[in-house]
Formats: structure tokens, sequence, C-alpha cells
């Protein structure tokens, strides 16, 4: 697979790629409705406290949100928000007409990634519909990397290729993490350029999947995993992700934290120090991608954890009470061992994409 043309897109990669640089995604949530404003607003707000893209999902758990597209459309119009964004396209609600209309407007709004996925179960959601489905994940890969060399499914040449990014998700949480791995180098070998997790809640699922990566010689100087971190606002908002959300496991030791509190400030406050201990854990290991998702509009909590993983420091107020989290030794990531020898420390973030994609390191 070619790097792509665009400049704003090599840039995303040179930041997952970068050994030095903490990347950080944010998902926020579409309204249920056509009205945009609070939603706008938030990610302005977390664009100016150092996020670095945004996740736009479709209609996740098969429930009836606004058009990403949209949304992004109506953020571009407040002004721009220097963010990139990732947009997930699922198989689940277009047929192959409908799939390639909507990854060509995705090229038409400069949308930097498309993330690929297979889609939520239509029986998770509360609508009467039924699932298309006309491909899976890596059927949609190819569509993409099909497109971004000019060609239709139908073998007919587009006007222009598509240049667009393509992201996967990868399990962090699977039972059998292994099998998960083994996908995802299908995934790779398919075309995709990074992989995101599902949020990850268990220092222990961390370890687990950070040792199959190495096991697999998948480190981040080959191929990018962004780590899913989530917080977890209460007892029970984690016993309900755990029943209904796909590839989520919050282990009972974290929900006994919200046990022995009983306002809702004093959950939050839990919230935050759980995803701050997380996010540390993470840095101790290596990885410095993080991909954060946005629980009920909480921008300003979750503004705060991009702080403090973007620069290791991060300041919150609760109830008059400072809490300050500090993690200043924080070293370059060792995802999948990647040793940094002379002439990759002196190589430029460029250099080391450009690299990648002449040795054609994705024939894994």
């Amino acid at each position: 697979m070619n790097e792509p043309e665009a400049q704003f897109r090599k840039r995303f990669l040179e930041k997952l790629y970068s050994p030095h640089y903490n990347f950080v995604t944010v998902e926020v949530g579409m309204p249920k409705g056509h009205k945009t404003q609070a939603v706008r607003d938030g990610c302005h707000m977390l664009g100016q406290k150092g996020t670095d893209a945004l996740n736009l999902a479709d209609n996740p758990n098969a429930d009836v949100k606004l058009h990403p597209l949209a949304f992004q459309s109506r953020l571009q119009q407040r002004g721009p928000a220097y963010l990139d964004t990732v947009y997930h396209i699922t198989c689940r609600d277009k047929n192959l007409i409908a799939l390639q209309t909507e990854i060509m407007g995705c090229a038409a709004m400069d949308t930097t990634s498309i993330l690929a996925v297979t889609g939520d179960a239509v029986g998770k959601g509360p609508e009467p519909a039924k699932g298309v489905y006309e491909g899976n994940s890596l059927k949609l890969i190819e569509l993409i990397r099909s497109m971004n060399q000019g060609r239709l499914v139908s073998g007919e040449e587009l006007e222009q290729p598509t240049d667009l990014l393509i992201g996967v998700a990868y399990n962090a949480n699977a039972k059998n993490i292994e099998q998960e791995t083994e996908r995802l180098i299908k995934k790779i070998e398919a075309g995709a350029h990074f992989a995101e997790t599902q949020p990850v809640h268990s220092k222990e699922s961390f370890d687990r999947c950070v040792e199959t990566l190495y096991k697999y010689n998948l480190s981040q100087s080959r191929f990018p995993v962004i780590f899913g971190l989530m917080p977890v606002m209460s007892r029970r908002n984690g016993e309900f992700l755990n029943k209904y959300f796909s590839g989520i496991n919050i282990p009972e030791s974290l929900l006994k934290e919200f046990d022995k509190v009983k306002t809702k400030a004093d959950r939050e406050r839990v919230a935050y120090a759980q995803a701050a201990d997380l996010a540390m854990y993470f840095a101790q290991d290596g990885t410095n991608n993080y991909y954060v998702i946005c629980p009920f509009r909480k921008y300003e909590l979750v503004a705060r954890i991009v702080e403090f993983v973007k620069f290791g420091y991060s300041a919150i107020s609760y109830d008059g009470d400072m809490i300050v989290q500090r993690d200043f030794a924080r070293s370059p990531r060792l995802v999948g061992s990647k040793d940094l020898d002379s002439q990759e420390r002196k190589a430029t973030d460029a250099e080391r994409v450009a690299r990648v994609y002449d040795a054609g390191v994705r024939k894994l």
C-alpha cells in the first residue's frame, strides 16, 4: 500500500509512528437529533486541550443518531477545530453502492481516516430494521483500498482516486487474544494502516495484549495500535457496558470503588482517577497512542484526561478540592519491543513513515 498523498494524512501517520509523540483521539457521541451546538462546543474544547483527532461513530449499538458526516460539516462551518477525523463505517446498514458513495463522501469532506468495522448486530438497537452485511470489515478494507487506487467494485474507474487512511478494530479484551491478533494480521495484509482497541479497563488484559503483539512481532514501528481508554462513571454504568457493549470487560475491582462514594462529584472523581491510573500503566509499558471515549458528553472530564496523557500533567477541581496527576517519567513506547537504534533516533517522523512503506512491512 502506498503512502497517502494529502499532507494532513501524512501528518496523522507521522504522529502515530513517532516514538516521542503522545497521540490522542477522542470519540464523541453524535446527538439524537439535528442540533449540534453542544457537541461542537465540546469538540472545540477538546481540540484546545491537545486532542489530535475525533472519532465519529456510525450508530454504535444500532442506535439511530445524527449522520457523522453531517456533524463534521457543521463542525467545519463553525470554524477550524484543527482536528483530524476518524469516521467509522459499518457494513451493517449499507449495500456496496451505498458504502462506495459513503467513502467518496468522506474523501470530499477531507476525512482523515475510515475505521472499517463490521458493525454491531441490528438486534442490539430499538429499531425494527434488518442488517445488510454485504461483506465484513475485511471486505470493507479491500473496498477502501480499491477506491484509493481509483477503482470501484465493478471495475469502473473513478475520476479521482480517494486518499483515505484505513483504521481497523482490535479487541484487546478478547478471550482468545491470539486468534484476535491473527485476524488483525489479515486486516493488515488487506491494507489497514492502524488499529484502535475497545476500551481497556484491566491491566491484565493490557499486559496480555502487549505480550501477544510482541509474540507476533507487531511493533509500533511496523503497525501502530491505539489503545482504548474510557472513564466509567458509576457502578450502574459499568454493569450496563459489560452487559450490552461488545468487547468491553470492566473488572469488579473497579466497580467496587464506586460503592464507597455517594455523590455525583465523588463518582466523577473516581472515574477520573481510574482513567489516569490506567493511562499511567499503559505509558509504563510503552504505549503513547490513546483512543479516549467520551461518556455522557463529559467533555471537561475527558479534556483533563487528554491533558494528562498528552503532557503528563493534569489538575482538576471537585467541590473545592484539587486533584493533581503527574507522570513526568515517560519513556518512548516499546509496545511489541521496539528498539530505536542510533539511525532511528536521528530520523524524522516523516522518514520513519516512508521507511515503513518503502519496506513493504504489511507483507507480514
